[in-house]
């Protein structure tokens, strides 16, 4: 099976594409029991956003399908997003059926979450459809063939190792949008390690305090090929300085240890800026 990223390498491509392919739809549909959808809505225009897909039935009612972007699992973000675009479309008068977010895997506890939020629609499924929230894991045959499924164990993420400590308040107050995957403290430095949408899970960014400095960085961690390193160089400024190992490739900027942390979140912004800027230039 294939990933969005090798099917697709754009998760806007595939919502343009899903947007115009109600075979696809419907098949997502056929897993949680929904009813059949006729016409489909890409990018519907919402106060301070936009909804990837929006499914209407042939009596006008409608299912919201939200996806997560190149690195697949599932993020608060994305997961949040998912039961509000249901309760702005109520709010805005549409019969809503459902919500659906579409990943490659998920944490336990995000499903947990849209189980508890489904109770509202259990107890009245003819009035809360927008509570009728689900996830469902999006995967392409080798021939590119949307092939989506419900989940199973091996595809589900049953602990979660996101527990803060030193990072804690730096995360609450700059990062809570971030795609946080860990803190890790090895007695030499303690580091947060988070992801970027537009990159696979090869990629790791991070803060490193070290005992000398902070530095803020990117890694490319396996397999790193041609294509690699060219994006990671084309990352490197008068900040950020890229190096290569046997096992990764890296762009680091390095800070004293009394720098101001806003200043970190800022470059830590800046990386992500330089990322989407070079992913659109090397497209």
């Amino acid at each position: 099976m294939k990933t969005l990223r090798e099917q697709y390498g754009a998760e806007i491509k595939f919502t343009q594409s899903l947007a115009n392919d109600l075979d696809s739809l419907n098949k997502i549909n056929s897993l949680l029991g929904l009813p059949r959808v006729v016409k489909a809505v890409n990018e519907m225009s919402i106060p301070g956003g936009s909804i990837d897909v929006v499914g209407y039935t042939v009596k006008g009612e409608v299912i919201v399908y939200e996806h997560q972007d190149l690195s697949g699992r599932a993020d608060q973000t994305h997961v949040a997003k998912t039961s509000h675009y249901a309760l702005v479309l109520k709010n805005k008068g549409l019969k809503v059926l459902g919500a659906i977010l579409l990943c490659e895997s998920i944490d336990q506890i995000f499903l947990d979450n849209f189980e508890n939020i489904r109770w509202a629609y259990n107890k009245r499924p003819t009035q809360k459809g927008e509570c009728n929230v689900h996830a469902i894991r999006s995967q392409w045959t080798d021939d590119g063939v949307y092939d989506p499924v419900l989940f199973t164990d091996d595809s589900i993420v049953k602990g979660s190792d996101t527990v803060l400590n030193y990072y804690k308040d730096f995360v609450s107050i700059y990062g809570a949008e971030w795609s946080i995957q860990r803190e890790e403290s090895n007695g030499n430095a303690i580091t947060l390690w988070h992801r970027l949408g537009e990159l696979d899970n090869r990629y790791m960014a991070y803060i490193h305090k070290l005992k000398g400095s902070i530095n803020v960085g990117l890694h490319c961690l396996k397999a790193v090929t041609i294509a690699d390193e060219e994006f990671m160089q084309s990352l490197e400024t008068k900040n950020f300085t890229y190096r290569k190992s046997k096992d990764r490739a890296t762009i680091e900027c390095k800070f004293p240890t009394d720098v101001d942390y806003e200043l970190l979140a800022d470059t830590t912004e800046q990386l992500k800026r330089a990322v989407r800027q070079s992913k659109l230039t090397l497209n």
